[in-house]
């Protein structure tokens, strides 16, 4: 007998960020395969099996597959719970499939069946795709104008300030469409929208999750010149809003001048090392 359970990643509560994180599971993670593949670098962590059902998971979300599926290979609950946080952390171009999933699992406990849970109706997809692409397009060939990786940066995170307002009104709060579509987003929009932007662009991203001022938060690690920075978008959008100015306070900032608010996930805490500008 098989029976389904609810599993959410990232539901929305309230305060300056809503993300769940998974934490303890990633601690014995190898996260030296980030240095040869620097955009899907959660699926470099992963075992066979979870890079299995990995891909069958990506390839279902593509094919807005409404079904319960059975996955290529058993997985424990945790197992599958690292499995689909690195599908969302790889692809923040996947805006229409939500961070809830349901599962089924059999009588030893072993998760066989998933069924995906998306916040955009497949009849409104091909519009939904038409305006978040749009609204990346007009990002990245705005950016593009600047002879400089760092000048580009600077003009995404000033357009997701300008596009987004904080709040967590819409169902899609947790991914980019959100910020870039809807105009209002909870930190992991934020972030994603940040990150499929200077994907597009060419800049190494990696999305970061943590806790800021006492509350779970997500936030990115850029690579620019050859160094790593944290760039925490939201925490300026939010000194934006207040001051009506741009601010630039968690932007390629290092560890050490971030800390006093920020601390990484264990997960998080593998990724490089940020340094000074």
């Amino acid at each position: 007998m098989v029976r389904l359970v609810n599993k959410h990643i990232g539901k929305g509560i309230t305060g300056i960020c809503i993300i769940s994180i998974l934490v303890m599971l990633f601690m014995n993670c190898d996260f030296e395969a980030y240095a040869v593949n620097d955009l899907y670098i959660y699926n470099t962590v992963l075992s066979q099996k979870q890079q299995q059902v990995y891909k069958q998971v990506y390839e279902n979300i593509l094919a807005f597959n409404e079904s319960v599926f059975t996955l290529v290979s058993p997985l424990t609950h945790d197992s599958l719970y690292t499995t689909m946080n690195a599908v969302y952390n790889d692809h923040p171009e996947l805006f229409w499939v939500n961070t809830s999933y349901k599962y089924g699992y059999n009588s030893k406990g072993m998760v066989i069946q998933l069924k995906l849970n998306y916040c955009i109706p497949k009849s409104n997809l091909a519009s939904a795709t038409l305006a978040f692409n749009n609204a990346v397009n007009n990002i990245v060939e705005q950016a593009a104008a600047y002879p400089t990786d760092l000048e580009r940066e600077r003009i995404v995170h000033d357009m997701i300030c300008d596009l987004s307002t904080y709040d967590n009104v819409n169902c899609s709060h947790q991914s980019a469409y959100s910020a870039l579509v809807e105009g209002s987003s909870v930190c992991a929009g934020y972030s994603r929208a940040f990150q499929v932007a200077c994907q597009k662009l060419g800049i190494t991203c990696y999305y970061v999750t943590g806790i800021a001022n006492g509350e779970e938060h997500a936030w990115n690690i850029v690579k620019i010149g050859g160094n790593f920075y944290n760039v925490d978008v939201t925490g300026d959008d939010t000194i934006n809003e207040t001051l009506n100015t741009y601010s630039y306070q968690y932007f390629n900032v290092s560890d050490t001048e971030i800390a006093h608010n920020h601390v990484r996930s264990a997960l998080s805490s593998r990724l490089p090392v940020c340094s000074s500008l």
